[in-house]
């Protein structure tokens, strides 16, 4: 069941999926009708899921569930990734390459490979820490790459 992603609990669980690029409107508004047609139907062993989705940044897809109603089945969760899959095929960009890191360099947002982390950016750059479970977690998830888990990517 389809809900405004804003009035979700904050201990919603995150999906956060990333794109290498900046979303453009018409990427954005294709992803959210996507995605909310498929929440609106989402279930876990015949049961809705109440769930919302929203794109914060122009980057980060962000899909929230409300597990006081009902959890997400790892059957519900594959139908949820293969949704993301077939947002990328049809137009063609990443969502979903977990080796990548997503910096705040001069104000600007960066897409950058943990092989290429030592050359870009510091203990201290801010980074979007994708890993976060609850949507309480967003309002902490923008962070000094030192006190998240790429911190051990830099020498």
């Amino acid at each position: 069941m389809l809900v405004d992603f804003d009035i979700l609990p904050d201990k919603s669980r995150l999906w956060i999926y990333a794109a290498e690029q900046k979303l453009t409107n018409n990427q954005q508004i294709y992803i959210l009708d996507f995605l909310s047609n498929h929440l609106e139907s989402w279930q876990a062993h015949k049961l809705p899921l109440m769930a919302g989705v929203t794109i914060l940044e122009d980057y980060f897809i962000v899909v929230a569930l409300d597990e006081t109603q009902s959890t997400a089945s790892g059957c519900a969760i594959d139908t949820l990734q293969n949704k993301i899959q077939q947002v990328e095929n049809k137009l063609l960009i990443s969502l979903m390459n977990r080796t990548n890191i997503f910096c705040v360099i001069e104000d600007i947002i960066q897409c950058i490979s943990i092989s290429n982390i030592d050359k870009k950016i510091s203990k201290e750059t801010l980074f979007y820490d994708l890993t976060v479970q609850k949507k309480s977690d967003l309002n902490l998830w923008l962070k000094p790459i030192k006190e998240g888990w790429c911190n051990k990517f830099l020498s």
